[in-house]
């Protein structure tokens, strides 16, 4: 008889042995090791590319931009100046509106009071090496009855306010702040 028949034969009777053995015993086979925790909303630190805001060239001058990194891998949208990140019920969107005022403070302060947020504040801040900045925070009701909190930083750029606007439900917005943060390191070469 083939030897290698002979081993064969002789490994899988051990093998049933001790499954009928265990299965007579009554002992379970060990449990499966549980499933990985599943990943959050935002792994932080993420991958940055940058937004950028061009402006023409001034008084002869070579022009400027600012440039605000944003998360690469989240869903995006662009209209106009406006452009969206999304991931989970995490936003992170920039924009470049008119403003008449003269820096970023009264120009939040004046989006802030058209808007009618009870409770919001708004704040000079630093933002990256951009010196005319403001922040403003406040909570809204989401289609009527789902709370959401926003911060929005309001960065100066002449006759315009880019805005770096953060949200997310109260719960997820302080654990996910990073987005905010890393988003803040704007830069402005000129």
């Amino acid at each position: 008889m083939n030897k290698k028949l002979v081993g064969s034969a002789v490994v899988g009777a051990a093998i049933l042995a001790i499954v009928v053995a265990q299965f007579w015993r009554g002992e379970e086979a060990p449990a499966a090791a549980p499933p990985p925790p599943a990943p959050t909303t935002t792994t932080l630190p993420y991958q940055a590319t940058l937004e950028a805001y061009n402006f023409p060239d001034v008084a002869g001058g070579r022009g400027w931009s600012i440039q605000i990194p944003v998360p690469s891998g989240w869903s995006v949208t662009h209209e106009n100046d406006r452009a969206s990140y999304r991931s989970g019920h995490l936003l992170l969107e920039t924009d470049k509106v008119p403003i008449s005022q003269e820096d970023a403070l009264s120009g939040l302060q004046a989006i802030a009071a058209k808007a009618h947020q009870d409770g919001s504040v708004v704040k000079p801040v630093q933002a990256g090496d951009f010196g005319d900045a403001a922040e403003w925070d406040y909570t809204y009701l989401r289609d009527g009855r789902d709370p959401e909190r926003v911060a929005i930083i309001g960065l100066g750029a002449g006759d315009s306010l880019v805005t770096i606007r953060y949200e997310a439900p109260p719960a997820e917005f302080d654990p996910n702040r990073g987005v905010l943060d890393a988003a803040m390191k704007v830069s402005a070469p000129g």
